[in-house]
């Protein structure tokens, strides 16, 4: 269906997009529990019947991947996880790595446009984001190379072979987004930007606009 939808014979890559499954019925969303083995075998039959060439997860943590790696005929092509500069989840990144999963970070700018996609929703907006765009470390390396603060932070985690995929509706902003190679950052620069890792208490897209959703046992966060 979705291949008709979009008018492909395939997709080149697809994935599975929260470890929790999800039901909407008369608009409320309930969720309930993924069974992860009979899913997984569901997307290597995307690959064999020539509907998709890779198959991948988002938004799983180590124990799930790694379980999923117990039973995949075909390994997860990639894991597609938050990750900015002050969430940079070092220990998953290093585990998806070493077992050749391609790790592709959104939101690797932090999205500074969420409290706006809150507000749209009428929630309230949250007080405690951190912001790449105005961060003075961030901002004091971008001065030296002559580059945006958007640009040092998604050159940084480039230099750690992390896939970025940030968004932008703006034409110049796609463009600078793309400007990643004319430069790169030196180690003292490296150390400076992973200095700035918070861990969980940086994460944005944390799914707490559905409640008691952190409740579930297959919740991938803080744990």
């Amino acid at each position: 269906m979705s291949l008709d939808n979009l008018g492909l014979d395939y997709v080149d890559l697809y994935l599975i997009h929260c470890p929790i499954g999800m039901v909407e019925t008369e608009n409320v969303v309930e969720f309930e529990p993924h069974d992860h083995k009979g899913l997984w075998a569901s997307m290597e039959k995307q690959v064999d019947q020539g509907r998709a060439k890779t198959i991948g997860v988002s938004n799983f943590n180590i124990k799930q991947i790694d379980n999923l790696l117990k039973f995949a005929r075909i390994k997860p092509a990639c894991n597609q996880i938050e990750l900015h500069v002050f969430l940079q989840q070092p220990e998953l990144v290093k585990f998806c790595q070493s077992h050749d999963i391609v790790v592709v970070a959104y939101s690797p700018i932090a999205n500074p446009g969420y409290n706006k996609f809150l507000k749209r929703l009428g929630i309230e907006e949250r007080k405690d984001l951190m912001n790449i765009l105005t961060n003075p470390v961030i901002s004091e390396i971008a001065k030296k190379h002559g580059k945006s603060n958007a640009q040092i932070a998604l050159r940084f985690l480039v230099q750690k072979n992390i896939v970025v995929i940030p968004k932008s509706v703006s034409p110049a902003r796609l463009k600078e987004n793309f400007d990643l190679f004319s430069f790169s950052l030196d180690d003292a620069e490296i150390a400076k930007m992973e200095g700035l890792d918070v861990g969980e208490p940086a994460r944005i897209v944390d799914w707490l606009i559905f409640p008691k959703i952190d409740e579930h046992p297959d919740y991938p966060f803080g744990k």
